[in-house]
């Protein structure tokens, strides 16, 4: 009577080849350092990776890395690894310093777009490579510095018009209403009627004096 293991030999001859293709395939397929993401899981069902959504559609890495401890084709980048004035100690990094795995490249053409192929330690980054190779260049954010006029975004305190320049008002004029005035005059005349009046009031009542 054949074994349990024996049974299993046709199928493993005839799936085998096809379990070893789709491993080969997924593998081929999973996520790298830089790539875009939503969620944590688009980079790693393991929760090794981190999907950073700072960055222009998300960047997939690995947060608080340290020399030489990213995958390949990554390199550890520190951010903010000195206060300014101050000069950079590996012993005691800055409290504001974040370090980050970051995609490694050549050229712009190996980033993706809304990416740059950049020394990280030129500005505006002025970061530090704590990898022992210290020529690397990696994909970053494309700098403001660097985006057409016409795709910039307006400053947020600005008017929207197409330079951005604060839109004038007109000097404003107050229009006072003519039956305003006309009742003003009315009311004039009206005192001058009632005084006139009390006038001819006096008058009449001295006449009737002289009478008497």
């Amino acid at each position: 009577m054949l074994g349990p293991w024996r049974r299993l030999d046709p199928l493993v001859a005839t799936f085998g080849p096809l379990a070893a293709a789709l491993a080969l395939l997924v593998s081929g397929c999973t996520p790298e350092i830089g790539d875009k993401c939503t969620l944590s899981t688009d980079c790693s069902i393991r929760g090794d990776r981190f999907c950073d959504t700072s960055q222009p559609d998300g960047y997939c890495t690995i947060p608080g890395c340290r020399g030489s401890g990213c995958p390949d084709k990554a390199g550890c980048i520190l951010f903010r690894g000195s206060v300014p004035g101050c000069q950079y100690s590996d012993r005691s990094q800055a409290r504001t310093g974040r370090s980050f795995c970051m995609a490694a490249c050549e050229s712009d053409d190996d980033c993706r777009d809304g990416y740059v192929c950049r020394d990280p330690r030129q500005p505006p980054w002025r970061a530090i490579i704590q990898d022992d190779v210290q020529e690397q260049k990696v994909c970053l954010a494309r700098p403001i510095s660097e985006i057409p006029a016409s795709f910039a975004p307006l400053p947020v305190c600005e008017a929207g018009n197409a330079n951005g320049a604060p839109i004038p008002a007109p000097a404003g004029t107050i229009d006072y209403p003519v039956d305003a005035g006309a009742g003003d005059a009315g009311a004039g005349d009206a005192g001058g009627a009632d005084a006139g009046s009390q006038d001819a009031g006096v008058s009449d009542a001295a006449a009737d004096a002289d009478a008497g």
